[in-house]
């Protein structure tokens, strides 16, 4: 990475924010902080990003509301504000209209087809509706209660009035009609609100027969319905007229915010703005490139290398980081990123992460025909073009290796899909279910493997940071190493020979934790300072604590890949419990076929299951026994300033001369 510093003149820094976005190199850092006693003031945009944020939601808003679809293509039209904003009210005019108007008309189809419905099923079909309004002497009401209830409100009302009910049409069960006088009426209706009756209230303005006006609202719903469906066709035409439009408006709009809220990260003077941000080294010729063309050649462009940037030297800001364009190490980079970035003056774990993941997949899951399953699923994702896989072609390329990783294992375990048979496939390495023991052992050594491997990385980090005392004094430095696998090997030797060499357990276990213990002494003289600075007591317990620390954190992390031989015992065990279910069904009548299915399906829930557990178990170790040790993950991702949509015309008063 290398700083850039431009100069430009106030004239060129709208358009140099949109050809630098452009090119999308930049990862801008601010400039004012950049210039000696401050002597650029800040870039403020605030009031135009107040102005033209409310007018993206707008844009927004409206292509969601007439379902224009984000893929359409946008119109190859350019907008200055005035015209975005009276297009914005023209078009949410229309839209409000025609809504309103479609509103209605459904609320009235929907009003018309239940006052239909209800006419549909009333008990008196014969008799105009006006007249049995107009009915002085006679309460008459029509409804409908429970069908068990019928009987009952027959009985209760059998003296004050006459219930009318077809129990014959099942469609009409529940639906009567009570006719009494009009004297009768309150005692009436306290027996139907009692047994739950819903009286059934006739349409405003029904006065014919009751079929006649069902058919008579079943046309104005039928009408109503064709008008909605006009409206409808309204929107989708006002959507295909100005869709382009607006997508193109809003593109503008979100332009212009991009380069407006990239301009406060600038600093200016008088008549002269100044940019600053880090761009890949090899890549620094294309802005000084882009500056002379925009500025006519009157831009000035400084580079500085991190290493004689002072802010950089003094730690007030962090080189951002790229990692190295990989197809293949991506998925693993997208691992690293979940994490954290790494410093820009720290080895990219990316190739080591691939590594141990992997290999940690394939012992936990070892099997051919599994394995190539998850390998052909891999492939396939990672080959496909279908958009909506398009996000999980990283996880393809991941699944694509751990699938392979676990057919190697597979050879090496004799297992096919579950099935283990030394006559079919002879174990190239150990049965983990027959080999239990020495399955732990092989996984205990990857974990010693690894977590050497993450501590010399930490200690080449170290070096390249030229931090040469905690290179050497840290748990996860040189004495760290040197007493862990001083430790690992004289515990082999003594419990191969049977007794412990005195002389080697202090040199390469006391000695180291020794040396750890005096750490903060000795880097206390190194600095000249005083050794037992803070109090002897205090000094001497958290000595004691970090040795304790020293010993604990690598015994823990050593034990801690105990459960990648686990879960490869538990993976072949699961397998084997369903070759003992396929074994039952297999004696039962028709047994051949359900016998088949489960083991497809029985291969099928150990390949998703097994394989999110060894998939979570390898993040697991990665992320706090590899990581701990190597990666603090406290580094800035290198984000470069990139404009993909065009800004607006540059409106009058809005550039600075």
């Amino acid at each position: 990475m290398s700083k850039v510093n431009v100069l430009v003149l106030g004239r060129y820094v709208t358009p140099l924010t949109r050809a630098l976005g452009d090119l999308g190199l930049v990862h801008l850092v601010d400039a004012v902080a950049q210039s000696e006693h401050r002597l650029l003031d800040e870039v403020s945009r605030e009031a135009e990003i107040r102005a033209i944020e409310p007018l993206v939601g707008q844009c927004t808003a409206l292509l969601e509301a007439l379902g224009v679809s984000p893929q359409a293509v946008p119109a190859a039209v350019s907008f200055d504000r005035p015209h975005i904003v009276a297009l914005l009210e023209r078009l949410e005019r229309q839209r409000h209209e025609i809504e309103a108007r479609l509103q209605g008309l459904l609320q009235e189809a929907g009003l018309l087809s239940k006052d239909a419905e209800r006419l549909r099923g009333y008990p008196v079909q014969t008799v105009p509706l006006d007249a049995l309004r107009q009915l002085s002497l006679l309460f008459v009401v029509a409804g409908r209660m429970s069908p068990s209830h019928v009987a009952v409100a027959a009985a209760a009302l059998a003296d004050q009035a006459v219930l009318l009910h077809d129990d014959q049409d099942p469609a009409r069960r529940g639906q009567v009609l009570v006719l009494a006088s009009r004297r009768e009426r309150p005692a009436v209706e306290a027996v139907l609100a009692r047994l739950g009756f819903a009286a059934m209230p006739l349409p405003e303005g029904a006065a014919g027969r009751a079929g006649e006006e069902q058919r008579r609202l079943d046309d104005r719903v039928t009408r109503a319905r064709a008008q909605v469906e006009v409206a409808r066709q309204e929107l989708a035409a006002l959507a295909q007229a100005h869709g382009g439009d607006l997508l193109a408006a809003r593109n503008q709009l979100q332009g212009t915010l991009a380069v407006l809220r990239a301009q406060e990260s600038f600093g200016r003077s008088t008549m002269v703005y100044c940019v600053s941000g880090w761009v890949p080294h090899a890549r620094v010729r294309e802005v000084r490139q882009v500056v002379q063309q925009v500025t006519a050649d009157s831009g000035l462009v400084e580079e500085l290398a991190p290493e004689v940037d002072e802010r950089v030297r003094e730690g007030q800001e962090a080189v951002p980081v790229q990692f190295v364009p990989s197809r293949w190490l991506r998925p693993f980079q997208g691992l690293v990123a979940a994490f954290g970035a790494p410093r820009y003056d720290e080895l990219d774990p990316s190739a080591f992460v691939a590594l141990s993941f992997v290999g940690m997949f394939g012992i936990m899951f070892g099997d051919v025909g599994q394995g190539l399953a998850i390998a052909l699923l891999g492939l396939w994702l990672q080959r496909t073009r279908r958009p909506a896989l398009r996000p999980f072609r990283d996880g393809g390329v991941l699944l694509l290796f751990c699938g392979l990783s676990a057919t190697a294992f597979g050879f090496c375990y004799g297992s096919v899909f579950g099935y283990e048979n030394a006559r079919f496939l002879r174990p190239l390495w150990l049965s983990p279910l027959h080999d239990v023991t020495r399955i732990l052992k092989a996984a205990v050594i990857f974990g010693i493997v690894c977590i050497s491997g993450a501590v010399l990385i930490n200690i080449a980090n170290r070096v390249r940071r030229r931090r040469w005392f905690d290179c050497v004094f840290d748990k996860f430095g040189v004495l760290g190493v040197i007493f862990y696998w001083g430790a690992l090997g004289i515990g082999l030797k003594a419990a191969k020979a049977g007794e412990l060499d005195a002389g080697q357990f202090v040199f390469l276990v006391i000695l180291p934790l020794g040396l750890l213990f005096l750490r903060e002494p000795l880097h206390n003289l190194l600095h000249r300072q005083p050794a037992l600075q803070g109090g002897a007591i205090a000094v001497f317990l958290e000595a004691c604590v970090q040795t304790l620390e020293t010993v604990t954190v690598f015994l823990g992390s050593t034990v801690s890949f105990v459960r990648v031989g686990a879960f490869a015992l538990s993976h072949a065990a699961l397998c084997l419990a369903v070759y003992s279910v396929v074994d039952i069904i297999d004696h039962l009548p028709g047994g051949g076929l359900w016998s088949v299915l489960v083991l497809i399906f029985g291969n099928l829930l150990v390949i998703f299951m097994e394989g999110m557990v060894a998939m979570i178990q390898g993040l697991r170790l990665e992320y706090y026994e590899l990581f701990s040790k190597y990666f603090p993950g406290d580094g800035t991702p290198y984000r470069p300033f990139v404009l993909s949509e065009s800004p607006l015309s540059p409106e009058k008063g809005e550039q600075d001369e």
